[in-house]
């Protein structure tokens, strides 16, 4: 990517294509009266999935059909995964626009699949006419999100798109060489940080000091002295270093080949990854079942932190001569999943009435700040006396039903191919968002907590309905809004019923 960023520069591949669009003859325009479009659809991964087994995960598969219930095609089942990566490839062949209708699935080996969740896309070719492939996080209409990787059949004779192309192609080589990296270590993760070494851990500290001391009062006649409470830090910290001797190990190898920047992408995403397994020992997944997950004592719960505290700082990799960091930003390691973990102490032993009146209060003011700020959205919108701004790029890259079903993350070329990695606005909008879930503790967590609460069965089955409701609501909502915008014909008609026909069961049982 460094050589081909220089060979650009060097070429100023920009002034070219100016020179060349500018003398070239015009096109010659044919009217096609049937055109067809071959889309290629990558269902690559999905994360965070509602769990729909009682041992707290799924085993998810996609299909995906158009909006006149046609399918289209059906992954593979992942067995036992709330992350799971499918990576595979479905041709898609239109006259125009689709709409596409994407569903996971929860496979069961008795009765019904249970839905995990739904997201939609359009695939347009007014919106691939430069034939680049995009990348989309599909947020799910339950929780969760797809990933697809959308392209078009076609070429286009332009110097910045072959530049633009290979970039791009670096760019996805480059992620899926960090995540089987991650991956292969991810396993190794799992089995130092899981429960049987808590397990372990707490009872070799309890047994070994009560041996000894029924040893010494016996030879002293005197009673037995009670047992100390747990393991010392000592053995915590030795608990932890056959981990931290796995990750010196592997990353020297990758310290002979790869980049630093490649080094910070694979330390980044591992450290995620023990965000996570370190959540799942706190916490089952959000589902609105009770989990069998028992909650953890509260010495369990303070080695846990003390793990955490200890692989906080070995990412941050400090040097302790001249006190700088050469791992992982510390902007990256207190993500908002890093404080939800960290605040999981001021709820974990909270009562069950105390996490139910906690939980409706963050829901209450959540709505609250929400419609303020709606309502100071349209008196700015009024005092600016003109309509609001056109639909963005995501937006448009989306349209009909998948704009209101999630956001596409398209790659956006600016006028060096490298600069496109770190635009100033895609990190100042991260860097609010990141702010923004820091600042406004959400519910999630605590209804998690409630998962191992057996008296939190109906609270739990409760909110599902009412999220089902809220998202069936706003679903209607943004088909008729922009159904509305379109003229209420031609394509935004055909959307509009395409898209009604998955939530019509649920939107039926709203209450007016």
């Amino acid at each position: 990517m460094l050589q081909l960023d220089k060979l650009e520069k060097e070429m100023d591949a920009d002034a070219l294509a100016e020179v060349i669009k500018k003398h070239e003859p015009p096109p010659l325009r044919r009217q096609r009266k049937d055109e067809k479009f071959i889309f290629t659809v990558k269902i690559m991964e999905a994360e965070d999935l509602r769990a729909c087994d009682i041992n707290g995960l799924s085993d998810p598969y996609v299909v995906l059909v158009d909006e006149l219930q046609k399918r289209l095609a059906k992954t593979r089942v992942i067995n036992g995964s709330l992350n799971p990566r499918w990576d595979e490839t479905v041709d898609i062949m239109t006259h125009g626009p689709v709409n596409v209708i994407a569903t996971i699935w929860d496979w069961d080996v008795m009765g019904d699949h249970d839905c995990v969740g739904r997201t939609a896309i359009k695939l347009d070719p007014s919106h691939f006419k430069d034939f680049m492939p995009r990348e989309y996080w599909l947020d799910l209409d339950t929780q969760g999100r797809l990933l697809v990787r959308v392209s078009m059949e076609g070429e286009k004779d332009d110097i910045q798109f072959y530049f633009g192309k290979t970039f791009r192609a670096l760019k996805r080589t480059e992620r899926d060489m960090t995540r089987k990296i991650t991956d292969k270590l991810s396993a190794y993760i799992r089995q130092c940080l899981s429960r049987r070494t808590l397990k372990a851990l707490t009872s070799r500290g309890i047994m070994s000091a009560t041996s000894i001391s029924s040893v010494s009062s016996y030879f002293r006649n005197k009673p037995q002295a009670p047992a100390p409470t747990g393991p010392t830090l000592a053995d915590v910290d030795n608990a932890l270093k056959p981990l931290f001797g796995y990750f010196n190990e592997n990353f020297a190898i990758m310290n002979q080949t790869l980049t630093s920047t490649a080094m910070i992408a694979v330390m980044t995403r591992l450290w995620k990854e023990v965000l996570s397994t370190i959540e799942s020992l706190l916490v089952p997944p959000l589902s609105d079942k009770l989990s069998s997950q028992q909650q953890l004592t509260p010495q369990e719960l303070d080695i846990v932190f003390k793990w955490l505290d200890m692989l906080f700082s070995f990412f941050q990799a400090v040097d302790e001569e001249t006190g700088t960091s050469d791992g992982v930003s510390m902007e990256v390691l207190k993500s908002p999943k890093y404080h939800e973990i960290k605040n999981l102490n001021f709820w974990y032993f909270e009562p069950t009435e105390a996490l139910i009146n906690s939980s409706e209060a963050i829901v209450a003011s959540g709505e609250k700040r929400k419609y303020e700020a709606q309502q100071q959205a349209a008196a700015a919108q009024a005092r600016a006396g003109r309509a609001s701004a056109p639909p963005g790029i995501y937006e448009q890259s989306l349209g009909g039903v998948g704009s209101f079903m999630g956001y596409g993350s398209v790659v956006k070329r600016s006028k060096s191919i490298m600069l496109s990695r770190n635009l100033g606005t895609m990190r100042k909008a991260k860097e609010e968002k990141r702010k923004e879930a820091q600042a406004e503790p959400s519910d999630d967590m605590i209804l998690r907590i409630l998962r191992m609460r057996p008296e939190a069965e109906k609270y739990l089955r409760d909110r599902a309905r009412q999220k089902e409701r809220l998202a069936a609501v706003a679903a209607a909502e943004m088909i008729v809004k922009r159904s509305l915008a379109g003229g209420g014909g031609g394509l935004g008609q055909r959307s509009m019923s395409g898209g009604l026909g998955w939530t019509r069961g649920v939107s039926e049982r709203i209450p007016s």
